[in-house]
């Protein structure tokens, strides 16, 4: 169980880590769109925020998990 939770707590950091680099992406290419005036860098920034969603659902699923472990740990 514990290698469980340890290994839940790296793929939450993971997917903190992929998440923060991503908006700096997604960010950067807005900023290139201002500066350009070019459509596909929004249609990019767009697409990368949108992956941002799906991983801050994974983190909040992975965040469930990680509880219920925990919970099991506690109650043992």
């Amino acid at each position: 169980m514990f290698d469980q939770i340890e290994e839940l707590k790296k793929k939450k950091a993971r997917l903190q880590q992929d998440i923060s680099s991503l908006k700096v992406s997604a960010d950067t290419l807005l900023t290139k769109a201002e500066t350009k005036h070019a459509i596909k860098y929004v249609t990019e920034a767009n697409s990368l925020r949108r992956i941002v969603t799906e991983k801050a659902e994974e983190v909040k699923t992975v965040e469930l998990q990680l509880d219920e472990l925990l919970l099991q740990l506690r109650n043992n």
